[in-house]
């Protein structure tokens, strides 16, 4: 493969498509061990929280060390077969959006599902922290928080990534201290995280929110290409 073979788009689809298969492992499990709580630990008094609330903190995690994995597992190889560092960054930035949305798609396709067959299965399924099934306008705002959570816990990890690649482990370990502050950055604007530390603290609207926590993406894009734009390739 040649660096003109290796567009942008072209590497966002090689990405998208390895990263899909490990994503429907991750889910098969993560759909697996819910049935199986759910089922075996029903009753007459028990209440469960919709596989949406269950597994987004685990999905934001694993989207987080599947980008630290990006620069470890991809960026090397695809650096021998002739790309230029600038597609490799748009590419990637093209295949973790996807990413996103598609996670999210399956997680709240698959949450509808079980919804809809909780009352044949006798389990009291109901959305504890947020619900996406009373309005299309609350859809929508929970949809575009768990794309946005996805794909801003994705660029953290590649964000450390990079820059231990980059840098070494003391500029490492620095950008892990840095990710704690963003992550609760997010975290207030984006309620939809587990992992909010001042949610109790500080209230903020949508209409603020929601652009925020694009201008913290937008910030998090700038970052990840400043440390890929000139970075060594190590042999």
């Amino acid at each position: 493969m040649s660096a003109i073979i290796l567009s942008p788009a072209t590497m966002a689809r090689f990405l998208f498509m390895e990263q899909l298969k490990w994503t429907m492992w991750f889910l098969s499990f993560m759909f697996v061990i819910y049935i199986v709580v759910v089922s075996f630990a029903s009753g007459p008094h028990s209440s469960f929280i919709d596989l949406v609330n269950f597994s987004n903190g685990s999905s934001s995690i694993y989207m987080f060390v599947l980008g630290i994995l990006t620069t470890s597992s991809f960026f090397y190889y695809y650096m021998q077969q002739g790309i230029t560092r600038k597609n490799f960054f748009l590419g990637t930035m093209l295949s973790s959006v996807l990413l996103s949305i598609a996670i999210t798609i399956i997680l709240v396709v698959s949450g509808f599902i079980l919804q809809f067959i909780s009352g044949w299965a006798g389990w009291n399924i109901h959305t504890q922290e947020f619900d996406y099934t009373s309005s299309f306008s609350a859809f929508l705002y929970v949809f575009g928080s768990l794309v946005m959570l996805h794909l801003i816990y994705f660029l953290i990890g590649w964000m450390i990534g990079l820059t231990f690649y980059r840098s070494g482990w003391r500029y490492g370990l620095l950008s892990i201290a840095c990710s704690i502050l963003i992550i609760a950055i997010a975290g207030i604007f984006i309620e939809a995280t587990h992992f909010s530390f001042f949610t109790n603290i500080i209230t903020v609207p949508t209409f603020i929110a929601m652009p925020v926590s694009i201008v913290l993406i937008v910030l998090l894009l700038g970052v990840n290409y400043r440390l890929i734009k000139d970075i060594t390739i190590k042999i």
